[in-house]
């Protein structure tokens, strides 16, 4: 692809603003879950199993729509075949411009594949004003359009210290971002949030992302929840989070 591709995608990216949550609690009218499956659409476990429980998702259908979710093959399908199934979704979601659709990261949990593997089937979706993809795929495309284009930004709080990382994140995140470097609160660039001792081993980490418009870290495991409510962190229930004014 030219260069003149990936500035164009660039400025795209830079304001895109429609990433899909970390974790779907709920839909809004006309909003459809698109998650993956087997091909024999079991429906059991992570996001097959919530499309399933909440958003009716039919057991045995392992492609295309059903109530309110769409499944795309994942578990025992072929990358190939992954990328055709996700290519005839796209032109659904084009013809079907009232819904709106939030893509998880398809394929990239029990099925095994990497975020750069299945990302850029996903490409001709950018564009599509329907659909909301995931920030790991999101953060493919722009690492992606950084090499190509060998762009380099540095950070107006440390002119001694070139930077990238906001470049992959939306623009939403910067002052979270800004909050946590003014702090010396240690964050990796994919959005990991981590809580050390005094002797700086990590004892807690979490995962930074958008929930609906609000921005927030979850705790990755019980060790780390309970590391971070010993060092004053308030963790919140999913209705106490979904009805706080924060």
């Amino acid at each position: 692809m030219t260069e003149a591709y990936y500035k164009l995608l660039y400025d795209v990216l830079r304001a895109y603003n429609r990433c899909t949550p970390s974790k779907v609690v709920r839909l809004r009218h006309k909003q459809i879950f698109v998650f993956g499956t087997d091909a024999n659409g079991s429906q059991r476990y992570g996001a097959a199993g919530l499309a399933a429980k909440n958003f009716g998702a039919q057991i045995g259908v392992g492609n295309g729509r059903t109530g309110d979710s769409y499944a795309l093959p994942t578990m025992g399908c072929t990358l190939e075949e992954l990328g055709a199934s996700i290519l005839q979704f796209e032109q659904y979601a084009r013809e079907n411009k009232g819904l709106t659709f939030l893509v998880t990261p398809i394929g990239c949990g029990h099925a095994g594949f990497k975020y750069e593997q299945v990302a850029p089937y996903f490409r001709g979706c950018i564009a599509l004003d329907n659909v909301m993809l995931p920030e790991q795929f999101l953060c493919f495309f722009r690492k992606e359009c950084i090499e190509k284009l060998h762009i380099k930004e540095t950070n107006s709080a440390n002119n001694n210290q070139e930077v990238d990382y906001y470049l992959l994140y939306d623009e939403s995140v910067h002052p979270v971002l800004k909050y946590l470097e003014a702090h010396s609160i240690p964050f990796s660039k994919d959005g990991g949030f981590s809580l050390v001792d005094e002797n700086d081993n990590v004892i807690a980490e979490a995962e930074l992302c958008i929930e609906s418009e609000k921005i927030v870290f979850y705790p990755n495991d019980q060790n780390s929840e309970k590391a971070l409510v010993a060092a004053g962190y308030t963790i919140m229930s999913v209705n106490e989070y979904l009805t706080s004014k924060f």
